[in-house]
């Protein structure tokens, strides 16, 4: 009998392995990587964000517009729901293309079936704190996203379950002259990812999502 060669054995070892984490939903095959700008591109898996994930964003809303700059840049149609604190004017300055942002402040008791409806016609669809969900919506509009090919971007504090990768903004500080004193330069963050397959292991890393003007 012929031995079978280890790398062989390997590769086959690791298509059974993503075979397996597909028909589970822990990876997405086929889904197109949006890249993000560079300065946040590293706490991403894939480098950026991947279409029928959902990323779950927390404590820091320049966090969540530098991951949106690039991709609208690029021509992805971007929609906040629920999420009125954020302000036009500061998607702009971070980059964000205006005439492919939507808002819709307030979905209202709706809320579930406005983002299912936003997930089939939108590339990333932001989901704020304003949008009353429950651990079966946030289940369903997980796998319509996965189906539609949409990113579901979460900017709520609340588990959610079945996300792909999930970012939290840790503590921050202004950098510059005496220690961001002076002239302030540039805004850095501590960022905790967790999440599945290749975000799994959980990981504290540090960004700069903004520079000072």
């Amino acid at each position: 009998m012929t031995a079978i060669p280890q790398a062989v054995r390997h590769d086959r070892a690791l298509n059974a392995l993503r075979a397996v984490e597909t028909r589970t939903g822990v990876r997405d095959e086929g889904g197109a990587v949006r890249p993000v700008g560079p300065e946040v591109a590293h706490l991403l898996p894939d480098g950026g964000l991947v279409d029928g994930t959902t990323v779950v964003v927390s404590g820091s809303t320049t966090l969540l517009l530098a991951l949106l700059a690039a991709p609208s840049r690029a021509g992805a149609w971007t929609v906040f729901t629920g999420h009125p604190e954020v302000g036009l004017a500061a998607a702009a300055d971070a980059g964000c293309d205006l005439d492919r942002i939507l808002c819709v402040p307030d979905p209202g008791p709706d809320a579930p079936a406005v983002v299912a409806a936003l997930l089939d016609g939108m590339d990333l669809v932001v989901v704020g704190p304003r949008t009353a969900l429950l651990d079966a919506d946030r289940r369903r509009l997980t796998a319509r996203a996965r189906e539609r090919g949409a990113v579901l971007l979460v900017a709520q504090d609340a588990a959610w379950p079945g996300a792909h990768v999930v970012l939290s903004a840790g503590p921050g500080a202004w950098e510059g002259v005496d220690h961001g004193a002076g002239h302030l330069r540039r805004r850095s963050l501590t960022v905790y990812r967790t999440g599945r397959g290749s975000a799994a292991r959980p990981a504290a890393l540090r960004c700069t999502p903004v520079a000072a003007g």
